[in-house]
């Protein structure tokens, strides 16, 4: 059943088994997997199912030192489906040793292991609509010759048989709009925004919570309480839920809570320009399902343990600093993008200064799009009729004839107690609650993987001798400190509520139930102790549909 804000009652109180707080991508999940069991359900959207000016509000905060971290409510959505509603699609799991202990990297090891969550990546795939839970390229193209992105490089250090999958891509309140409508045992209150836990009988239990929705006060008791609204925002809430019982806030009796924040280190810096191009296996793929696939040089666990480096891959994509032969076909589709996103700027002050910042480069694009344009419009039809299919082509890549490849990059970035998301008591939001402050922190193993992946790949190529490569492994490391002093997460929040058997050194043990708290659960990415290289959506999903499997079990 769905609910708007405007049905609801002043000073009702819901009753539930479940109340979910959340409802992106886990909050929807965990509900879905849960449906089954006929438990009472009850969702907080904190939103209805587009974006509005005010809802976006809510997610506004600090970062210190300023202009170290992307504006707060720059990749993330206040809305019935959070992120969902701007997902790109990108599915990957994380690979085997990301759950392991590894000795050179500090708070590394997950609780449980990746065999534990196949089966729940599998039911993961389902939700995401990104086929079957295959990433091996041998299995999924077995009609296919080879398994080399660009013949000569692989060996032990690194393979290019990983792949990526991509969803259709799934918005979790759009797809699953009628499921959700049609229960029986869950309603979805839209627009209603927590601002209150309450805990009693000596804090060990949440006993309520109150909500907002519109100017109406409401109060849902349930019997078991999960909070599902991302890795900046689970925080907060704990953080600013204090009471005599929680001085510093729930579950941070040990001042764990929103500490060991996370994203990836992502980019371009170094470029190829292979002398034989017409065996590059660089554009994506469909499988047997339809569902577009994509390759990626993956570095091995040997070459992990061995360098003591983390996690890390990359593709081929468009080159940064291209000069002035870009393909016509990528330059039209790159202004159409433009274009649309000056008219979705909220002011137009904000479109203004877009333009401003990006007016050389756009008019380099235009005057390849005048001078050879027009010779792409069959390819251009082309592409359009597969970015409007359900199942859409992800984005369009430049033509591998192009003169210089960019070789794209993602790693991971390690767990930093000194890495961390506050609250600002002085500063709060519509409802009262506390904003935030970030303030993200690297270390010296961050930067050594990023360089340690280059290294292998650059010596891999120029022994290969398959032409030339543009790269100066001083001028990376400028790069990288340039990343760093102004950094991007793209949405990967990750960690600031880690799974840990240990509450000393995690917020949610390994069933993510919080700590010292009897009915209080986190899903989402929070709870990762570590990120891997990989997008987290599935991983995400996956671990929500693992506890709804544990709370449809719960006695």
């Amino acid at each position: 059943m769905i609910i708007e804000a405007k049905q609801i009652i002043e000073n009702t109180c819901f009753e539930a088994d479940i109340c979910i707080i959340g409802s992106g991508p886990a909050g929807i999940s965990l509900a879905l997997e849960m449906q089954k069991s006929n438990k009472k359900i009850i969702i907080l959207t904190g939103g209805v199912a587009h974006e509005t000016a005010a809802n976006q509000d809510f997610n506004k905060g600090f970062a210190f030192p300023k202009g170290s971290h992307e504006p707060l409510e720059e990749n993330r959505r206040r809305a019935f489906g959070g992120t969902s509603l701007v997902w790109g699609g990108r599915c990957i799991p994380f690979d085997p040793i990301d759950f392991e202990e590894r000795s050179w990297i500090p708070y590394s090891g997950w609780p449980i292991n990746y065999d534990e969550l196949v089966p729940y990546y599998k039911k993961a795939s389902l939700l995401c609509k990104s086929g079957t839970f295959e990433y091996d390229v041998s299995n999924s193209f077995k009609h296919l010759k080879g398994n080399e992105i660009i013949e000569g490089i692989d060996n032990e250090d690194i393979v290019s048989s990983k792949l990526e999958r991509w969803s259709t891509p799934v918005n979790f309140a759009k797809d699953y709009f009628e499921i959700l409508k049609e229960s029986t045992n869950i309603e979805v209150l839209l627009d209603t925004h927590l601002i209150s836990i309450a805990t009693e009988n000596g804090g060990d239990a949440v006993t309520s919570i109150i909500a907002k929705a519109e100017k109406k006060i409401i109060t849902i008791k349930a019997t078991t309480y999960v909070l599902a609204c991302g890795g900046i925002e689970n925080p907060r809430l704990l953080l600013a839920s204090k009471s005599e019982f929680h001085p510093n806030g729930i579950g941070n009796n040990n001042d764990v809570v929103g500490r060991y924040y996370m994203s990836h280190f992502f980019g371009i810096y170094a470029g190829l320009a292979p002398i034989n191009r017409i065996n590059i296996v660089y554009d994506f793929e469909r499988d047997q399902e339809g569902v577009y696939c994509r390759r990626r040089w993956a570095i091995t666990k040997k070459a992990q343990n061995e360098r003591k480096m983390g996690n890390g891959i990359f593709f081929l994509h468009q080159a940064n600093n291209q000069d002035g032969h870009r393909n016509p076909l990528f330059s039209i589709v790159f202004v159409t993008k433009f274009i649309l996103s000056l008219f979705a700027e909220k002011s137009i002050t904000k479109a203004k200064q877009k333009w401003l910042k990006s007016k050389s480069d756009i008019s380099s694009h235009l005057s390849v799009i005048v001078k050879d344009g027009w010779k792409q419009l069959p390819a251009i039809i082309k592409i359009a009729s597969k970015r409007f299919q359900k199942r859409r082509l992800p984005f369009v890549l430049p033509s591998v004839k192009s003169n210089k490849l960019g070789l794209y990059f993602q790693t991971e970035h390690f767990p930093n107690p000194k890495s961390r998301i506050s609250i600002v008591e002085n500063e709060l939001d519509l409802v009262g609650i506390p904003r935030v402050s970030v303030n993200i922190n690297f270390t010296d193993i961050d930067k050594k993987t990023i360089v340690e992946a280059h290294r292998i790949f650059v010596n891999r190529y120029l022994k290969a001798g398959i032409g030339a490569i543009y790269f100066n492994e001083k001028g990376l490391i400028n790069f990288i400190e340039e990343k760093i002093n102004t950094f991007n997460s793209s949405a990967h929040h990750l960690g600031t509520t880690r799974m840990s058997e240990s509450p000393r050194l995690g917020v949610v043990d390994k069933n993510c139930k919080v700590h010292g708290i009897n009915n209080l659960y986190i899903a989402g990415s929070s709870v990762f102790p570590t990120g891997s290289h990989v997008n987290p959506t599935l991983t995400i999903v996956a671990l929500a549909v693992r506890l709804g499997d544990y709370l449809n079990n719960l006695k």
